[in-house]
Formats: structure tokens, sequence, C-alpha cells
């Protein structure tokens, strides 16, 4: 009995081993991909208060719509920018890249993403573009 015991320790460990080290990549990365995913895309630099326009391309069809967001909105505000009529009267509805206000708002780093979606879809739709936004001070 002792015998068949032994011969089964080494594999016993080796799984252990094994599980062990799966879960100290998984941490390993857990500790690591939001640092990683920030520093992915073109870097745009901010001083506190400048504003700075992003043009995105939009699809013809209108039953998509593009949206940004900040992944830190105390350091990145997004705003979409309206347009205008020639008259200045209400908001032309001519088709065109869509325009987006990236404001600084205190010093940090944000990651604002670029997706779309169809109308109606739920979850956060395709990612057409990331920017890292590097927020300073005066």
């Amino acid at each position: 009995m002792p015998s068949r015991l032994l011969t089964h320790l080494p594999h016993s460990l080796q799984r252990c081993g094994l599980a062990l080290m799966a879960c100290f990549c998984a941490l390993l990365t857990g500790c690591t991909t939001d640092r990683a995913s920030l520093a992915t895309g073109p870097k745009i630099r901010l001083q506190v208060g400048d504003i700075k326009e992003i043009s995105m391309a939009t699809r013809a069809d209108t039953t998509w719509q593009l949206t940004a967001t900040s992944d830190n909105q105390e350091v990145v505000d997004v705003s979409r920018k309206q347009p205008v009529a020639a008259t200045g009267g209400p908001p032309a509805s001519t088709p065109g890249p869509a325009v987006f206000l990236l404001k600084g708002v205190t010093v940090g780093t944000a990651r604002v993403v670029f997706s779309e979606k169809q109308l109606g879809a739920t979850g956060d739709g395709q990612v057409k573009k990331t920017y890292t936004v590097v927020v300073s001070s005066k």
C-alpha cells in the first residue's frame, strides 16, 4: 500500500505545481492588465482646461451610432460637438465625421475609447479607436 501512494505522489505534485503556476500567471496578468491596456493607443497630451477636437468618420448607415467614453471622467471629460447650421439655426443633419471634444479636467491619465454599435443594441459595441490622454497642470 505505501508503495502505491509513492507512485502517485510525483504525479499529484506535478498537477499541484501546474495549478499553482496557472494561478500565479492569472494573478500576474490580472495585476498588470490595467496598466497594459492604459498604455495602448496613440497618446494625446492636454493641460488642465484645454480642449481638443477629435474627428471620427461615421457610417452612412444611420442605424449605427458612434460614442466616446472616458474610463476616468475626473481626468478627461468627453462630449460630442453638435453641428450647427450655417445660419445659426437648428443643428445641421449633414452626413460627415463626428466631432468629439476632449477636455482636461484634472491632472492624470485616462483612456478614451471610441466605439460604434447599432441603435438599440446592448453592450459597449465595437471599438474603433482608443487614445491614452495625459493631462498635466498648466
